[in-house]
């Protein structure tokens, strides 16, 4: 992958450079890191405010009572391996997360429900492995906190009004992607992984 950064950006410069625009290259690289900076310094309010958020809700109650109430779906969804069932509780409340735009904040349950169905499976990815990377993935959203921030930050006047667009295009990738799972599954393989 850093190869293919690297091979970009090089045919960029070279391109800048026989077109006579090396002077503007050069100043788009340099703004464009500091405009990366200064996105990235906005953000922090949102992410230490939803992440404060998740972290509350935790310490509450609330984020294990709502990763119980979607644990039973989630059980028939996932068709667990023996073993596999102990990482219920972290896909619970990555999924919870995700779908209320907290990525960020989601990551570490969703790397915790990870490592332990790898426990139980070792290096081979399971079928509640593979569902679960792609739930992830695709994403369901029922209000995507981190695009409406940036949107925010960016001067939108309307900054929420992608949440509509957002749950249903989220959605639609997630039933495609449990529907591509569960046919990989069907055609007589383990999983839709090569093992």
């Amino acid at each position: 992958m850093n190869g293919i950064f690297c091979g970009m950006l090089l045919a960029g410069l070279v391109y800048a450079a026989a077109t006579g625009q090396a002077e503007a290259a050069q100043y788009a690289l340099f703004s464009g890191g500091l405009e990366a900076v200064k996105l990235a310094f906005s953000l922090c309010g949102a992410y230490v405010f939803f992440g404060g958020l998740l972290g509350v809700l935790r310490a509450s109650g609330t984020a294990d009572a709502l990763a119980r109430r979607i644990e039973v779906p989630l059980e028939r969804l996932f068709r667990f391996e023996k073993g596999e069932e102990r990482a219920l509780a972290d896909i619970s409340l990555n999924l919870s997360a995700n779908m209320l735009g907290m990525g960020g904040a989601a990551t570490a349950a969703g790397l915790s429900a990870m490592q332990t169905m790898r426990e139980v499976n070792g290096e081979r990815a399971s079928d509640a492995m593979i569902l679960f990377l792609v739930i992830n993935t695709s994403s369901v959203q029922l209000f995507p906190a981190t695009m409406v921030a940036l949107r925010a930050q960016a001067g939108a006047a309307h900054a929420a009004d992608i949440v509509l667009p957002t749950l249903l295009s989220t959605a639609w990738a997630t039933i495609g992607g449990i529907f591509a799972c569960r046919l990989c599954a069907k055609r007589g393989k383990k999983s839709c992984c090569p093992r």
